[in-house]
């Protein structure tokens, strides 16, 4: 990441370990939410697969399903947030992270949930599958999300844009935590987030998911 943004013309205002601790917050707020994102990810793909008596939900009993690999990349997250803090100090402000990072982690899901009911809708346009020629056998890969895929990559480059878009003050203060403007704006965005998924996904909220819904879920968790 570092020598990308080298390429792209350094992290300036940002120091190194700056960048590191923004990486850290990033990647940790990632990691909170692949342990169920992956759940809705897989929406569009469970609305082509199960049959048409079945209307897809946005459903706890299907979402909840654990995928602990996110928390992999929530300890790197942690680990490079440490590394920081050893680096820029600790503070009152610091405490304001845990907060500023469960909100991201709401943003992500949030965002997959608009994507996924865009891929619900139109599982004929969103849902992509190929199909693996080797010598005379043909091994069919797993369905994906085109909308979610979009989202997982620009997930792994956010951290250049938000160096290059944002002041270190955002995040430093000069000790490593959030500024009470950067918290309140996550928080408000995400309570608009939370409205916009609410809004879309209208009759669809459930909390338990359709059975066929929920095997289908079950087997790919």
């Amino acid at each position: 990441m570092i020598v990308t943004a080298a390429a792209l013309g350094g992290v300036a205002p940002w120091s190194r370990w700056q960048f590191i601790g923004m990486y850290g917050v990033i990647e940790g707020a990632s990691g909170l939410a692949n342990v169920i994102s992956p759940n809705i990810w897989r929406l569009p793909v469970a609305e082509l697969q199960t049959s048409a008596r079945t209307d897809v939900k946005l459903a706890a009993s299907a979402l909840i399903l654990p995928h602990w690999g996110g928390l992999a990349r929530f300890v790197a997250g942690l680990v490079c947030l440490a590394l920081a803090a050893w680096q820029e100090g600790l503070g009152l402000a610091s405490a304001a992270l845990i907060p500023f990072a469960f909100a991201l982690a709401w943003w992500i899901l949030a965002l997959s949930a608009v994507l996924a009911w865009a891929g619900v809708i139109r599982p004929d346009i969103d849902v992509v599958q190929f199909i693996v020629r080797w010598g005379r056998q043909d091994n069919e890969l797993p369905p994906i999300s085109i909308g979610a895929s979009v989202l997982q990559f620009l997930l792994s480059i956010a951290t250049i844009p938000a160096v290059k878009l944002l002041s270190p003050s955002v995040l430093y203060q000069p000790e490593i935590g959030p500024s009470a403007d950067a918290l309140l704006v996550t928080l408000a965005v995400s309570a608009a987030l939370a409205a916009l998924v609410y809004v879309l996904w209208s009759g669809r909220i459930e909390v338990k998911a359709p059975a066929e819904q929920q095997r289908e879920a079950e087997e790919q968790s």
